[in-house]
């Protein structure tokens, strides 16, 4: 069964979308966001345990994949590794959008999640959404620095092969990375790239205003 654009974007309109790749920034700006103006925070990575249930072999393959076997899935190539990361989150997508009406019938959310572009043409407006991305450096320097990431950081510390699973975990997500933005490149909508020299405060600014809030 099909549902046409129009149904499902009438049923999205009250969520803002923050989108992007590792290390943008979404996480941060979408909790900011809520806290400011009291969306409701929809975490798409937190909702991972509910959804894997749901997954049947043959329509979403690469989910069913997922902590198979933890070896076996970081020391694939990184090509293979990149894809089934980006197709996962594909396959994941759908049930996050029926998360999202849902949730948003009778509230404002703000949903921090792995959407591509190419998934949410047609569906979202142009001012409920924005990619942020996150130059590759970032990925090595604070991707295990977050609290939601420090148990999968101890569980990989803890492994024999532990340097070179984090060598392969970061290749794996620069190269997810670089994909990632290549689906963005001639997208219609909002792309706002962390560096360096980037501050919280001037990204949380453009967004607001990209939304329509101030």
């Amino acid at each position: 069964m099909d549902i046409e654009n129009n149904i499902i974007k009438h049923n999205l309109k009250n969520v803002y979308f923050i989108c992007g790749t590792a290390c943008g920034g979404k996480t941060t700006m979408s909790k900011m966001l809520a806290e400011k103006y009291g969306f409701y925070l929809y975490d798409m990575d937190k909702h991972y345990s509910e959804h894997r249930p749901i997954a049947q072999e043959e329509h979403q393959p690469h989910m069913c994949y997922h902590g198979k076997n933890f070896h076996e899935q970081w020391m694939r190539p990184i090509e293979e590794q990149a894809r089934w990361s980006i197709n996962s989150l594909k396959e994941q997508s759908e049930m996050v959008l029926i998360d999202l009406m849902k949730l948003s019938e009778n509230q404002k959310v703000v949903a921090d999640v792995l959407f591509t572009t190419d998934y949410l043409e047609g569906i979202v407006d142009y001012n409920q959404i924005v990619f942020l991305t996150g130059d590759n450096q970032l990925i090595r320097d604070i991707y295990f620095n977050r609290p939601e990431k420090m148990e999968f950081y101890e569980f990989v510390k803890a492994q024999k092969l532990a340097d070179t699973y984090f060598e392969r975990i970061f290749q794996s997500l620069e190269l997810t990375n670089i994909k990632e933005k290549e689906l963005m490149e001639g997208s219609k909508f909002l792309i706002v790239n962390r560096t360096k020299d980037s501050t919280v405060s001037k990204t949380f600014e453009i967004i607001e205003k990209h939304f329509g809030l101030l």
